[in-house]
């Protein structure tokens, strides 16, 4: 004989939608050590949006704003040089040596002395 009572979620929790629960989710947590920052801090009605540290990019994009899975940039081997830098959202892309040159480093080509 009485109405739903309601409660605001506990810190460290949010809920983003009407429901019948009794408890709100547990908020993000944006692990360093795997290459992710916090871009904008929980809220009672909002979940953490993480992004990308420097030197990762983005493995599976929850949305336009956020990232929850990254991997490091893939590093251009000898006999190739950095085509395209990685980004936040893309891998490094490498390119092969063309005949004459070479790279010891993985950046650049160097022509090659006779």
């Amino acid at each position: 004989y009485s109405g739903t009572q309601c409660r605001f979620c506990d810190l460290g929790t949010f809920m983003n939608q009407p429901n019948g629960l009794y408890n709100c989710f547990p908020c993000t947590s944006c692990d360093t050590g795997h290459g992710l920052f916090v871009k904008q801090n929980c809220t009672a009605t909002t979940d953490t949006v993480c992004d990308v540290l420097n030197g990762y990019y983005c493995k599976d994009l929850i949305d336009s704003n956020g990232c929850s899975l990254t991997e490091k940039h893939s590093h251009c081997a000898a006999g190739q040089r950095i085509k395209e830098p990685g980004t936040s959202r893309s891998d490094t892309v490498c390119e092969d040596c063309q005949p004459g040159f070479f790279s010891k480093d993985g950046v650049s080509f160097t022509s090659c002395t006779h």
